[in-house]
């Protein structure tokens, strides 16, 4: 990674041109933005919102949950913003990437559809997908490692 720590910025309105090492966030419009941690030059934009990212704050340090998996770029990079601090992932094989991709899918309908259910699930019904989604994906981080 060529970014190992962004500055956060909060703003009403992005800039035309990004620049390397800054996180730009409006919480109004639910968007943060940055380039790519790797040095390649390409606009990343996420989406601040249950059903895609969620940012947290701590003091003046922020992080993104969860990773920011660039697979459609060329350079495929793969990181975690934490504590304003990239983290560098794994490299992820095409087969990850559309488990990855699909995983993802599958959990944005599950949170749309539990939006649109009338009385609200008990805790232990909104958590039975989401610990099934996260063992297929531990197991699939496991399974590459070996």
């Amino acid at each position: 990674m060529k970014i190992l720590e962004l500055t956060p910025r909060d703003l009403d309105e992005f800039p035309r041109v990004l620049e390397e090492g800054v996180l730009y966030i409006s919480e109004e419009c639910e968007l943060a933005a940055h380039k790519c941690c790797c040095g390649c030059g390409e606009d990343v934009i996420t989406p601040l919102n249950p059903a895609r990212w969620r940012l947290d704050r701590h003091g003046g340090r922020v992080s993104l949950h969860p990773s920011i998996g660039n697979w459609k770029f060329a350079c495929r990079s793969h990181y975690w913003i934490r504590n304003n601090r990239v983290i560098p992932s794994y490299g992820m094989d095409d087969e990850e990437i559309a488990d990855a991709i699909e995983l993802d899918r599958v959990d944005r309908e599950d949170y749309f559809a539990q939006l649109q259910q009338a009385p609200p699930p008990s805790s232990s019904q909104a958590s039975a997908p989401k610990s099934q989604h996260w063992l297929a994906r531990l197991y699939k981080r496991l399974r590459s490692w070996v």
